[in-house]
């Protein structure tokens, strides 16, 4: 471009003075020559230029770091609803190149119309480079673990020198690498209770939580809306906000009838901080310390941990 301007100015217009009497002021004159704004001009169009560039570059990189939160998030939803049994099923996740998808059941379907499908945006892939990474991370129904190591490599697509590595842990704790601790030190023995109360559910009206924070949580939870129509069978689950944080249980019966009850309930160690009180109408059934150990009270009958 500039070298058709410089051609069009010296070949056609120098004649007879024009370009000077045009495009230059006299020597004592003020002004700027059409020269010097057009180096002007293509100055601010390179800063221009490098200033998008950077911004761009910036963008890309944050987009980078949404996903790998989104991805983390996605992973420690479908722990928590194969921990609580949600509609008694089993979660996992699974990744291709450009999106994952929290799904339902052991395995994972395409055709499923459930499957909950997040698309990276185009500057972010997801990559199985390194070995003993798998598609489908999967929670076990019993335990929420996995049973082995797992990495999720998230990158971006033009640029495979920026990447982050997100670990899976045996024990089914997820976080970005180099934030989350490789060996498992939280206490799970006492998330999975069995009571056999030796009293019957039925009719019962409140369930209630107390959690001991550095401010006390009451939580009440209505029977009625667990029970099914001929109350056989109780189910609650839920998360309870304590100090900020959320603690994820599961109440649930094994076994109901007018006169027995084996109640469980599921208090995993990786997602409760907090001590815990439970019981039913005003009976007592168990006390967990904030590290998970279980002490069954007056009306918790025969515990079992498992």
């Amino acid at each position: 471009m500039f070298k058709c301007l410089y051609v069009f100015m010296f070949k056609y217009l120098n004649k007879k003075g024009f370009i000077q009497h045009h495009f230059f002021w006299e020597k004592n004159g003020a002004g700027f020559s059409l020269i010097e704004i057009l180096l002007v001009v293509a100055t601010i169009m390179i800063l221009a230029t490098a200033g998008l560039i950077s911004y761009r570059s910036f963008q890309k990189r944050l987009e980078l770091s949404t996903s790998v939160s989104d991805v983390i998030a996605t992973l420690q939803l479908a722990a928590e609803k194969t921990v609580s049994s949600e509609d008694n099923e089993q979660y996992g996740v699974h990744f291709e190149t450009g999106f994952y998808a929290l799904f339902k059941g052991f395995d994972w379907n395409p055709l499923d119309p459930e499957n909950e499908i997040t698309y990276f945006p185009t500057s972010v892939e997801y990559t199985d480079i390194w070995e003993g990474t798998s598609d489908t991370i999967a929670f076990d129904r019993l335990t929420g673990t996995t049973g082995h190591t797992e990495d999720v490599i998230l990158r971006l697509a033009d640029d495979h020198s920026e990447s982050r590595t997100i670990k899976i842990l045996p024990s089914g704790r997820v976080g970005l690498e180099g934030t989350i601790e490789l060996e498992d030190t939280r206490e799970v023995d006492s998330r999975h209770t069995h009571f056999d109360l030796s009293w019957s559910l039925q009719g019962s009206s409140d369930l209630e939580l107390h959690f001991d924070g550095t401010v006390d949580v009451d939580e009440i939870i209505t029977m009625a809306d667990y029970f099914d129509a001929g109350e056989t069978v109780f189910d609650w689950s839920g998360t309870v906000v304590v100090d900020g944080v959320s603690q994820v249980l599961r109440v649930h019966t094994h076994s109901l009838d007018e006169f027995d009850t084996v109640l469980c309930v599921h208090r995993d160690g990786r997602y409760n901080t907090e001590a815990l009180d439970v019981s039913i109408d005003g009976k007592d059934i168990v006390s967990f310390t904030a590290d998970g150990v279980a002490t069954v009270a007056v009306f918790g009958g025969d515990m079992t941990v498992q």
